[in-house]
C-alpha cells in the first residue's frame, strides 16, 4: 500500500523522489533531500530551489514516497521499542481504530512493521508509516518510575560528592526530605519515592502511554512531543558530534580510521 499518497497528493508529472521530514512535534517537511551527515540534513523544499539545512537532533525520522524510512533519530528506535510486547489501541491515518492483545516491531527500521495480534489465533502485520499513534495500556509507565529512580540517584550522587549542605545551598529540596544536616540515608530513601511518584504524575499528565508515528496531515501536530530525553540519548547525539566534527579535520581523521581499523 502506499501511505504517502493519503497525506501529500503527488502529481502525474512528478518524477523526482519526494522526503518527508518529519519533526518530534510531528510537523512534516515535504521536499528534496540532497544529502545528510551526522550533525545535519541537507534538502530543498518541493517548490523552491534554495539549498536548506536542519540539525538531525531535531529531526524524528525522514521517510520517502516508496516508503522508506532512511533516517531516524533514537528516539524514534526507542519509542518502537518501548511499544513492545504490550496491549493497547492502534489508529491508522486511515481512521481506523484496532485494539490488540501484543504487538511486536521488527528490528528494520527502514522499512518499519509491526505484528499486531488481536487474539490468540489472528495476527497482521502493519506498516509503521501507516500508523498514526499507539496507545499502550499502563505498564509503559514502568519507564517513568526507572526514571524517577534514576533522577534521585543523580542528585544524590551529586550531592554526596560535592559533600553539599542543604542548609546553606539548597534549603527548598527540604521539602522532599533531604536533611538540612547534609546528605544521609534518611535523605536518599525519601527522595527517591517523591522522585517517583513526581515522574509518574508528570507522564500521565503528558500522555506518555500514546506513541505517534505518522502525521495525517502535513500540518497536524503530533498530542505530544516524540523525543526522548534520556541522558543516555544526550550524552551518544553529543558523542556523535563531536566525533564528526573531529573526523572533518585532517589529522583527526586520520586517527577516527586507524582506531575503527583497530576495533573492526
Amino acid at each position: 500500500m502506499i501511505f504517502y499518497s493519503l497525506l501529500f497528493p503527488k502529481s502525474e508529472t512528478d518524477t523526482d523522489v519526494k522526503h518527508m521530514i518529519v519533526l518530534f512535534n510531528g510537523n512534516t517537511i515535504v521536499g528534496h533531500v540532497d544529502s545528510l551527515d551526522v550533525a545535519n540534513v541537507y534538502y530543498r523544499l518541493a517548490d523552491s530551489l534554495e539549498p536548506l539545512k536542519l540539525p538531525t537532533w531535531k529531526i524524528y525520522y525522514i521517510y520517502n514516497d516508496f516508503n522508506r524510512v532512511f533516517h531516524y533519530s533514537l528516539s524514534f528506535k526507542e519509542n518502537m521499542k518501548r511499544i513492545n510486547n504490550r496491549p493497547g489501541t492502534l489508529f491508522t491515518i486511515e481512521g481506523d481504530t484496532i485494539p490488540y492483545k501484543s504487538v511486536i516491531a521488527n528490528d528494520n527500521f527502514f522499512k518499519p512493521e509491526i505484528l499486531v495480534s488481536t487474539s490468540a489465533e489472528k495476527s497482521t502485520y502493519y506498516s509503521m508509516l501507516g500508523i498514526e499513534k499507539v496507545v499502550t495500556d499502563y505498564s509503559v509507565l514502568e519507564y517513568s518510575i526507572e526514571r524517577g529512580s534514576a533522577y534521585s540517584s543523580y542528585v544524590f550522587a551529586l550531592a554526596l560528592l560535592l559533600d553539599l549542605r542543604i542548609k546553606d545551598f539548597l534549603p527548598q529540596l527540604k521539602f522532599f526530605g533531604l536533611n538540612k544536616t547534609g546528605v544521609t540515608y534518611e535523605s536518599f530513601v525519601t527522595l527517591i519515592p517523591a522522585a517517583t511518584i513526581g515522574s509518574l504524575i508528570w507522564d500521565l499528565w503528558k500522555d506518555k502511554r500514546s506513541f505517534y508515528f505518522t502525521p495525517v496531515y502535513e500540518e497536524k501536530k503530533f498530542g505530544r512531543s516524540m523525543y526522548i530525553g534520556s541522558l543516555k540519548h544526550i550524552l551518544q547525539t553529543i558523542s556523535d558530534n563531536v566525533i564528526f566534527r573531529i573526523e572533518k579535520t585532517k589529522f583527526g581523521g586520520k586517527v577516527i580510521r586507524l582506531i575503527r581499523q583497530k576495533v573492526s
